[in-house]
């Protein structure tokens, strides 16, 4: 019975830090843009703003930027088995947010950058994709 509660306790311990490691970007690449923007919805009110588009990536800059120097870098890089998550989640922010191409991600760069796919969303311009406009945008997406 030790083992057994030991070795859940293993890998409960595993998912919590995967899911530290784990933002949304981490799937970027595997995952469409509206998806992503979806996830934002802070509050759960089914519309997304761009300040929860914001909190989100600061959030997720949060997570990645491990040493806490301001930037995403190699450095950030774990030990062991997350390696390779973190790869996958660095490779990601990097494609979407490296504005100068210097293989590190600034919270600037990533936080401030823009976002075709919210912009294409809202139509009206009020910086909140409302539930017809994430409906509009998911239908407008191409098939994946």
């Amino acid at each position: 019975m030790a083992v057994k509660t030991a070795a859940f306790c293993g890998v409960a311990a595993l998912l919590s830090f995967a899911c530290v490691l784990n933002p949304p970007v981490a799937a970027a690449q595997a995952r469409d843009p509206v998806q992503l923007i979806s996830e934002a919805d802070a509050n759960r009110d089914g519309a997304v703003s761009w300040a929860e588009v914001i909190a989100m990536r600061t959030q997720t800059f949060a997570r990645l930027d491990r040493n806490r120097d301001g930037l995403i870098s190699a450095a950030d890089r774990p030990w062991g088995a997350f390696a390779a998550r973190f790869d996958q989640a660095f490779a990601s922010v990097k494609s979407q947010f490296d504005a100068n191409s210097d293989n590190r991600v600034s919270r600037a760069e990533m936080v401030d950058a823009p976002s075709p796919a919210f912009d294409r969303g809202d139509a009206n311009g009020d910086r909140v994709l409302s539930a017809q406009e994430l409906a509009a945008l998911r239908s407008a997406a191409p098939a994946r």
